[in-house]
Parts: structure tokens; sequence; C-alpha cells
């Protein structure tokens, strides 16, 4: 007898997700949020936009995980603005069954509290 598995017969994150939710999910966090596709191996994406919804994966246009990256914000574009700098971005083509979880995190309010002595 196999073990039977929900999940691997309905995966929670699967095209109708990705064509009809995720971006409801990305507008009620607010300007600017970041958004992060978390695989199960271990590896995550920091996503800039969604460039390809098809039968069993997306391609994600997801930040560059470099070290001179680091610092900058990677958030959400949803393929609205302008073109990336050079060796910003690169495609990862993602099997839905492989998604552990999306993180979307929202920006930080401008006004919000500020530590130390810096003024305003």
């Amino acid at each position: 007898m196999t073990p039977f598995s929900f999940e691997a017969n309905h995966p929670v994150f699967d095209k109708s997700y990705f064509t009809n939710k995720l971006n409801g999910h990305i507008d009620a966090a607010g300007a600017e949020p970041s958004v992060e596709v978390h695989v199960t191996n271990g590896q995550g994406h920091r996503v800039r936009s969604v460039v390809e919804v098809a039968e069993g994966y997306v391609v994600l246009e997801a930040y560059q995980r470099r070290a001179e990256l680091t610092g900058q914000k990677g958030r959400w574009n949803g393929g609205k603005n302008a073109a990336p700098a050079a060796n910003e971005v690169h495609h990862a083509i993602v099997a839905y069954d492989s998604i552990a979880q999306i993180v979307i995190t929202p920006s930080e309010a401008a006004e919000s509290p500020r530590i130390g002595f810096a003024s305003r």
C-alpha cells in the first residue's frame, strides 16, 4: 500500500495561485513589498516579477543573491517599471511541487521610529 499525501495531489501553489491570487496578496501588503519564494531544498528567490505561468512550473524574474547587492531593496516590481540594471536579475524556473512557502513582507513605513541619534 502506498502512502497517500494530500499535498502531492493538491499542491497549495499551482498555476491558479500564480494567475489569480498572488497579485492580490502582494497588493494587500502595501507599496513595494518584498516577495520571496522558498523551495524545498532550502533555496530562496527574492522575486522581482513573474515572467511566465505554465502547467507544472512558474518562471520567476529573481534578484541575484550576491554580496554587493545585499543592501539593495530587491522589491516586487511586477514588470511595471524600468528594466533592471545589468546583472541584477536572473530567471528561475521553479516546479510548483517544489515550492515550500511564499513570504510577502511589507516595506517599512517611511515614518517608522528610528533607532539612534539620526535627525529627521
